[in-house]
């Protein structure tokens, strides 16, 4: 019972500070088993301050099907804090859609809860108007086999919220021009290593290569170099 009290005490304090009906107390007492502290409230309220008001029982239902498809319950509190709107998402028109999504890219569903915690705003972009436009440039454009697209999304999932169009285009130009690299060798290094397409060329790249010319490098010995890099 002092548990209760003291939690209630809580989230009394936590409804003055930013105005939320007491009606919504049973959804943050629910969302407390998964660890949450003030700090997680307020920073879901700031974000999308709507997620906290949602009927316990459709949050529940929410959250039960992303651990059954393989979401720890210790990255639940991370996964909200960062992706509020997950708790608006209902399990037939937006969940399960994107999970299937992912598993027809052939992630093996062991490795689908990892994904989800790593990028869980792809729940926030349209499978067939987003998702499926970036695997196809992944594909047709930069030149991913589709047999190697699994393990290009688990080696970085954000790979599938990224304007990977920029970003390739900038590396392939960079690299082309800079190393004279041909381009199946690029693409082979995207495979590889995906995080590629997340570095600064100025701030990463450039100063890396910079720095293998100072010690005597060739081009071609760079590029084995970047291509076997696991950082």
């Amino acid at each position: 019972v002092a548990g209760t009290s003291s939690s209630e005490n809580k989230f009394h304090r936590l409804s003055e500070e930013i105005g939320l009906d007491e009606r919504y107390f049973p959804l943050l007492n629910y969302l407390d088993t998964f660890g949450f502290e003030e700090s997680h409230f307020i920073r879901m309220y700031e974000r999308h301050m709507p997620s906290l008001q949602i009927n316990v029982e459709s949050a529940r239902e929410r959250l039960d099907y992303l651990l059954s498809v393989g979401v720890k319950h210790g990255d639940m509190r991370k996964i909200l804090s960062r992706q509020p709107q997950i708790l608006e998402y209902t399990v037939e028109n937006n969940l399960k859609s994107h999970v299937s999504f992912l598993v027809g890219l052939g992630i093996p569903e062991s490795k689908i809860g990892r994904i989800i915690a790593a990028t869980p705003s792809i729940f926030s972009y349209s499978v067939e108007n987003s998702l499926k436009s970036t695997v196809k440039y992944l594909t047709d454009e930069v030149g991913i086999h589709p047999r190697d697209l699994s393990k290009v999304v688990r080696l970085s999932p954000q790979i599938l919220v990224q304007r990977i169009d920029v970003s390739w285009s900038g590396l392939l130009s960079f690299l082309t021009t800079e190393l004279s690299a041909p381009r199946q060798s690029i693409v082979k290094m995207v495979i590889k290593h995906p995080q590629t397409l997340h570095y600064s060329i100025d701030k990463g790249l450039l100063p890396r290569i910079d720095f293998l010319r100072s010690i005597g490098m060739h081009n071609s010995d760079i590029l084995k170099i970047l291509t076997s890099l696991t950082q």
